[in-house]
């Protein structure tokens, strides 16, 4: 077991025995998927109901002995508190276990992109379907993940359906459609239009193009949904640096350095919901038309593969 594996356990299993509903996802869960040979941050899905449980943990972490170093980490995001994090919002801590430990950083998410359930595996990972859909970001990065843990899908004993909902190499996305019955067929396509295209592109170098228009379709809505928080906390950070004797993050306990957060935010006007007033089909044609322009497509075609509103904006 490597080091930064048990630590991801050792958290499991104090938030587990805290009450603490979660799964592990995204980089860690790759590794444990055999995807990734390591990785430095813990991303953590977390139920909304439990996030006062797992403040708790921590701040409990922190008066033990030796004590555990727990801070929020300078990038954005919002406080440990459910009146954000269930609106999608991540929160970002930095830990150390142990004295000359090596800095862990875990990310916390109430509310996981484009994922409307998580389930999670014995040991606490999730799901192979739930790690692929947070991985469809504007990230090209995340992209091979997202193929292979489609692709594994088979082996681990799932159908047709969910491998064709997430494999990107053409070859293999033809493959899955020929041992998909009519049913798989009908319902994969209805969320993955580019599905429709197999039967009528004789190469699988011409269905590979719209493979790559689907993704861009993916990471330009991304970037525009991602783009409404990091907004909101810039205009947030820029009036609470106003203030006098400024100072963040802090060097006190974790305790009064989240309600210090906590404050300031309510304060400043961290908003709550930045996809409050979104009209996500306006959304996504925005991404479709961005895609398009970054391709030099038409609009047309990358609307014909484009998933729905629904789809890539959960």
């Amino acid at each position: 077991m490597t080091e930064p594996l048990g630590f991801v356990y050792l958290v499991r299993d104090l938030m587990r025995a805290a009450g603490v509903r979660c799964a592990i996802t995204s980089g860690m869960a790759c590794v444990y998927y055999g995807l990734q040979q390591t990785t430095k941050d813990t991303d953590w899905i977390v139920d909304p109901a439990d996030l006062a449980k797992l403040r708790d943990l921590l701040f409990a972490q922190q008066r033990r002995l030796p004590p555990w170093q727990i801070s929020y980490r300078t990038i954005f995001g919002a406080p440990m508190d459910a009146r954000w994090m269930q609106h999608g919002w991540t929160c970002h801590i930095r830990l150390q276990n142990e004295a000359h430990a090596a800095e862990h950083h875990l990310d916390f998410f109430a509310r996981p992109p484009r994922v409307a359930a998580w389930s999670q595996t014995e040991d606490g990972f999730a799901e192979r379907n739930v790690v692929a859909m947070m991985k469809k970001t504007d990230r090209e990065r995340d992209w091979p993940f997202v193929d292979s843990l489609g692709w594994q899908m088979l082996s681990a004993g799932s159908d047709n359906f969910l491998g064709l909902l997430h494999v990107q190499d053409a070859e293999r996305v033809r493959y899955l459609w020929t041992r998909a019955s009519a049913t798989e067929r009908e319902t994969a396509a209805a969320r993955r239009p580019l599905l429709r295209r197999i039967d009528t592109e004789p190469t699988s170098d011409r269905l590979e193009r719209w493979i790559r228009l689907e993704r861009l379709v993916w990471q330009c809505v991304n970037r525009e949904r991602y783009g409404r928080y990091q907004q909101a906390w810039k205009d947030f950070y820029r009036r609470w640096r106003q203030e006098a004797d400024w100072s963040w993050p802090t060097a006190e306990p974790f305790m009064s350095q989240h309600q210090r957060l906590l404050d300031a935010a309510s304060r400043h006007g961290l908003v709550m919901n930045p996809l409050a007033d979104l009209d996500s089909a306006r959304l996504r044609e925005a991404g479709i038309e961005k895609a398009a322009a970054v391709s030099f497509a038409s609009v047309e075609q990358v609307r014909s593969v484009a998933p729905g509103p629904t789809e890539v904006l959960l």
